[in-house]
């Protein structure tokens, strides 16, 4: 399942066959839903699944993330050269639960170094506990900067790309 933080509605001026044999040829399949060495193949430009009016992928690499984000588009026909691409882009769910609960973990990291300054001051334990946010918003920026906004962007990029 995916939420999606990027939605458009594209026409495009190919007809639905184009797109979709064009993604059958660009897209593995795996044999599985788990992600193993041999779930990247190289010479497919995605991974995920195709089917007769839509498609759901996330770009192959060897890289085995699963910040990745995915496109699902939804195509239906307008006329005879072309059709209309509804596209979303975006992480999975679990990965939007996973962020959730480690920006919920480093804001409470963060309160409670707030609260101890206040209360104490800059001594020995509200240094480390201001040390300790440090490092975990720096890593969750991290992840959020380079494990997903950067992927986001080049997918998005590719897509529009491919549908206009």
């Amino acid at each position: 399942m995916i939420t999606p933080i990027y939605k458009q509605d594209i026409i495009v001026e190919k007809n639905i066959h184009e797109i979709i044999d064009f993604m059958n040829k660009a897209t593995f399949r795996p044999a599985s839903a788990v992600i193993t060495r041999h779930s990247f193949v190289k010479g497919f430009e995605f991974r995920g699944s195709v089917w007769s009016n839509g498609f759901c992928v996330i770009r192959n690499s060897d890289l085995q993330s699963s910040l990745a984000p995915m496109a699902k588009a939804s195509i239906s026909p307008v006329n005879e050269s072309s059709c209309e691409v509804h596209l979303e882009i975006g992480p999975s769910i679990l990965i939007v639960i996973f962020m959730s609960l480690f920006a919920i973990g480093i804001l409470a990291i963060g309160a409670t170094a707030f609260y101890e300054i206040i209360a104490h001051g800059l001594v020995g334990d509200t240094v480390l506990i201001m040390t300790v946010f440090i490092l975990f918003a720096s890593v969750f920026f991290l992840f959020l900067r380079f494990g997903f906004y950067s992927r986001h962007k080049k997918m998005k990029s590719r897509m529009v790309e491919l549908l206009s």
